[in-house]
């Protein structure tokens, strides 16, 4: 990302937003004429800026009406053009916010691209005629505390990164989502190591000549608040950003050097987590058996139907309740950056009608790297364990765990392990499901440690060093956590 101005390093002040000075104030008949020549100039801008430009813009000048030439990142080499820069421009609007509502001073980032901004289709897809979106349908937006009279550039890098995982991949953001960074967002040392979205609490949904376009804040959180969105909602977590006085206010200004998260984030590890699904280096094998294995002819699962038949008779065995949960495309609630294709609930939902024969398997080695992994006491304590359903997802291949009250499902108690494609299906019957919670719940800390564990004198266990394999041969399941370079 680069730009041209006097100012240097990407900031400019004359754009295509506004290159026209503000009109000033008539004090003799000279400066009149001169604010004649200044309006018909603007009347020139106007017609010369596109219209799903001119559009957002209006926008931000409602809120920012002094402001009408913000300074602004640009490209040098426009993304239709060849260049790597989806956007093309940010602003960068001053904001003295409300100290008395515990909002500080802080700098408004606003991004313009992702939505059409020509009206000719020349970088985004087909318009949805149900949605009705101009582009993609959203702009990006960032606020960071800041005292400085220059803002920051690292935000607009940011977006830039952001726009272009959007035009990558064309998945798009959903205010409640949350965005895995694992990095200090600043380059830094900052706290700020991931984002969730928000819809941006100033700037309304635009109306252009080219679709409806949502204006989505993405504020910075720290790994602490990325896992309470995790196993809850990110809903939950930005209220209880908004209403820590130190983390930033009603308007969630990010605060790069805050070093604690909100107070209430880590509350609700007990419940069902809303995520079901994340990206992650993942594959499989076939599990031979051992000889140990091949002696006993019936599998844990029937041997354990046998039993629960003894103890409660047949038609206990049978009766599987009014309550289970039928896997939909809705249960898929997936944060939309960690989906690893476009509309992968459309694409999972086909698989099922495919001509994709069922293979079952007797036996499976699942693999993950560590990111991944680390979220499996989520899978299993968050998911499984309150009768929900989990997937690990490489490209068009993916790997689903799921309890036996999951109804739909290709898999079943006498056959737990199939595939249909490049779909593996998982079923993990309740023993099973507590055996794994317990081995698995040190996974967790494969993630990069809690912000504020560095900070804490308390000596904490080390965190678990790769390659790892468990085994769970009563089942005919293994599990290996590697490197990413050997998950392929």
């Amino acid at each position: 990302m680069s730009g041209t101005s006097g100012s240097g390093g990407g900031v400019v002040r004359n754009s295509a937003l506004a290159f026209v000075a503000p009109a000033q104030a008539t004090m003799n008949p000279e400066a009149a004429t001169l604010q004649g020549q200044q309006t018909d100039e603007l009347n020139q801008t106007e017609r010369l800026m596109p219209p799903g430009l001119k559009a957002l813009y209006d926008v931000c000048s409602k809120v920012y009406p002094d402001q009408p030439n913000p300074l602004q990142v640009t490209t040098r080499l426009k993304y239709w053009l060849g260049g790597q820069d989806p956007l093309d421009y940010i602003s960068m609007y001053w904001n003295a916010g409300k100290p008395d509502e515990n909002i500080p001073p802080h700098w408004h980032y606003v991004s313009f691209g992702l939505s059409d901004l020509h009206g000719d289709g020349r970088v985004h897809p087909e318009p949805d005629p149900v949605e009705r979106c101009s582009g993609y349908g959203l702009e990006l937006t960032f606020r960071l505390e800041s005292q400085e009279r220059e803002p920051p550039l690292w935000p607009a890098t940011l977006l830039q990164a952001l726009a272009r995982y959007i035009f990558t991949t064309g998945n798009k953001f959903m205010a409640g989502d949350h965005v895995s960074w694992h990095a200090p967002l600043d380059g830094g040392r900052s706290r700020l190591r991931h984002l969730l979205v928000a819809e941006d609490p100033r700037l309304p949904q635009a109306h252009t000549p080219h679709g409806t376009v949502t204006f989505l804040q993405m504020v910075g959180c720290t790994s602490r608040e990325l896992r309470a969105a995790q196993r809850g909602s990110g809903f939950e977590v930005l209220k209880v950003i908004s209403e820590d006085p130190k983390c930033g206010g009603a308007w969630l200004v990010s605060r790069a050097a805050r070093r604690v998260s909100a107070r209430g984030a880590g509350a609700g590890r007990a419940r069902a987590a809303h995520l079901a699904g994340v990206s992650a280096r993942v594959r499989w094998l076939r599990r031979h058996q051992s000889p140990e294995e091949q002696a006993s002819p019936l599998s844990p699962i029937l041997e354990q139907q046998i039993k629960d038949t003894l103890q409660r008779g047949l038609s206990c065995m049978s009766d599987r309740g009014a309550e289970g949960h039928n896997m939909s495309v809705d249960s898929f609630e997936m944060t939309s950056i960690e989906r690893a294709l476009p509309q992968l609930p459309e694409i999972m939902q086909g698989s099922w009608r495919s001509d994709d024969e069922v293979e079952y398997l007797d036996g499976v080695h699942v693999m993950l790297n560590a990111e991944g992994a680390s979220l499996l006491p989520l899978a299993i304590d968050g998911r499984v364990l309150h009768s929900h359903h989990f997937t690990w997802r490489q490209g068009p291949r993916a790997v689903t765990v799921l309890p036996p009250t999951v109804v739909g499902a290709f898999v079943t108690p006498e056959k737990p392990y199939a595939t249909k494609g490049a779909w593996l299906q998982i079923l993990i019957p309740p023993d099973l499901a507590q055996e794994m919670s317990k081995q698995v719940s040190n996974l967790s800390r494969l993630a990069e440690s809690d912000s504020e564990e560095s900070d804490s004198s308390t000596e904490k266990p080390p965190k678990p060093s790769l390659p790892i394999t468990l085994n769970w041969p009563r089942y005919r399941l293994s599990l290996s956590v590697l490197d990413d370079m050997e998950i392929l």
